[in-house]
């Protein structure tokens, strides 16, 4: 890998471009700055330009003197299909294997046209936890278009989310830290612990609203948006920035209602995440700095919000702090990037043999892994005809072979707990009743809602209940709220718009409060896991 590496980010609004270099141990960002995409450039994270794109690209780049020509692109797009999974232990080289094996069982689409490549979140003594992530062929042959009308080399084109990973899993803080990239048309979660990531979830709402709305009123062009974009940004520059934009403060709504939502996911996926507290939230992102956000999530998620620059343990990770909330993919690409080149691409640049080869999404592992069981085979018989003068090759011949017998030992295993996964769903699914939530729900809503509330209707259904509620004011309707998104019975909550109207009693709050239960998805995993362990 090149000792300079241009790392790039494209999106619908602007592209980032960073510079890193790697001295000692450490990785540091040399040079970086951010230019207004042309239109209609990229969409979704695609680039459906390339040309006009590469052209000014390459325009950015002589005006800001950067003479690198290896690139690490890292991209984000909801085109981009992730799951997780959990695997026996198997050897590290062996994962790939197994996942190319089972790839049509985790996604469904169609995956001769798609690359794929896996990320180990974390291993015990019985399992692997593995990130794998699929990316259209037309989305990578798309930034190795742009690549060449911009005169570079494409080094490696990694996922966004494996891009912040790689730096936040070196974050080694106590507790839950919800660590939050919001872009200007899509933000991204991490809920980290100790280094280990727990969950990570993708929005489809960024800063775009807030911006585009303040451009209207501004009477500004589309070219004027990276100005509008550092207007509404807090900063040493602008530190008044929050006073002059108070009024687009609730354009802001929809991506901190997502922001909740995801709070609500992290607790109601597993037993083991209901009861953890965030200890801290941190804002990066081109977006971070917008005027009152970091005030509204610290207000609405309840705990203590920072910049990315603001963390201690940021302080000896670039040399360039305050671009960092910015630029932190520039980093995270370059410690350890995914790989979804097409092997056309590498072929082309000469690098067909190297360990980054993608993986493509279809059986040819398993096509592989027969034929070498036959080669072995064929072997073995030929130096069996050849007397004992070739007993030292047969020796080896019959080592390679217990070695894949060892894979396809694994590869059987992992089947049958997956058959045993589905029919233990099947078997959970038909037994459970969400009627049974009822009880709980009304329970924890005698024990936990203040006095001052009055229930005016109650709809019960077998997903969840939806009631009209009064209360004295604005502030006893926050409490309410923050009291529902504590139930342990409930999954989700959605909140009607308040109306307020005075009468004979004084000021009340009105408005409908939905509650869906909370989906036993454990209860499986828990069954599972149980089993196994008996086998």
């Amino acid at each position: 890998m090149a000792a300079k590496l241009l790392n790039i980010e494209c999106g619908k609004r602007i592209c980032k471009v960073a510079v890193s270099e790697k001295r000692g141990k450490a990785y540091t960002i040399s040079d970086c700055f951010t230019f207004a995409t042309p239109e209609s450039a990229v969409v979704d994270g695609q680039v459906v330009n390339p040309v006009e794109l590469g052209e000014k690209l390459k325009q950015e780049m002589a005006m800001h003197a950067v003479s690198a020509t290896d690139v690490i692109f890292s991209v984000t797009s909801t085109k981009i299909a992730t799951r997780e999974v959990t695997l026996p232990i198997v050897k590290e080289e062996q994962v790939k294997n197994v996942i190319r094996t089972n790839i049509s069982d985790y996604f469904p689409i169609d995956t001769s046209k798609y690359l794929v490549d896996t990320m180990i979140l974390n291993k015990t003594k019985r399992e692997s936890r593995v990130l794998v992530v699929a990316m259209p062929i037309a989305m990578s042959d798309s930034y190795t278009t742009l690549a060449d009308a911009a005169g570079l080399t494409v080094e490696a084109l990694d996922f966004s989310g494996n891009s912040q990973y790689q730096v936040l899993k070196g974050f080694r803080s106590e507790g839950v830290n919800m660590y939050i990239s919001i872009d200007p048309d899509s933000a991204s979660v991490a809920f980290m612990e100790d280094g280990n990531m727990l969950m990570q979830r993708a929005l489809s709402v960024g800063g775009d609203e807030m911006i585009c709305r303040y451009m209207a009123t501004q009477e500004m062009m589309d070219e004027d948006y990276l100005k509008a974009l550092q207007e509404l940004s807090v900063s040493k520059e602008n530190p008044t920035a929050i006073a002059d934009t108070e009024e687009f403060g609730d354009c802001l709504s929809r991506l901190v209602t997502g922001l909740s939502r995801s709070v609500d996911y992290f607790r109601s996926g597993s037993e083991e995440n209901a009861d953890k507290p965030i200890e801290r939230i941190v804002l990066m992102g081109s977006c971070c700095h917008l005027a009152g956000l970091k005030e509204l999530v610290a207000d609405v998620i309840a705990s203590s919000t920072y910049w990315l620059e603001e963390v201690p343990e940021m302080q000896g990770l670039a040399n360039s702090i305050e671009s960092i909330s910015v630029y932190i993919n520039s980093l995270g690409a370059r410690v350890a990037p995914m790989n979804f080149l097409a092997d056309e691409y590498l072929k082309r640049t000469g690098r067909a043999g190297g360990k980054k080869k993608s993986v493509a999404g279809s059986r040819y592992g398993l096509l592989v892994f027969a034929a070498g069981l036959l080669i072995a085979g064929v072997l073995c018989g030929i130096v069996l005809l050849q007397n004992r003068s070739l007993n030292g090759e047969l020796s080896r011949i019959e080592k390679e072979i217990d070695q894949k017998m060892y894979a396809e030992d694994t590869y059987n295993s992992y089947l049958r707990y997956q058959n045993g996964d589905k029919q233990l769903q099947t078997f959970v699914d038909g037994s459970l009743n969400n009627n049974e939530k009822l009880l709980d729900f009304f329970a924890e809503l005698e024990r936990k809602m203040p006095r001052a509330i009055s229930m005016l209707s109650a709809d019960c259904t077998t997903t969840g209940v939806t009631m009209s509620v009064e209360v004295p004011g604005f502030d006893e309707a926050a409490v309410v709220v923050r009291q529902f998104r504590s139930f342990d019975s409930i999954d989700v909550i959605t909140v009607s718009s308040m109306n307020k109207a005075t009468g004979d009693a004084g000021d009340t709050v009105a408005f409908t409060i939905t509650c869906l239960y909370k989906i036993e998805e454990t209860t499986t995993a828990a069954v599972v896991e149980e089993t196994t362990a008996e086998e």
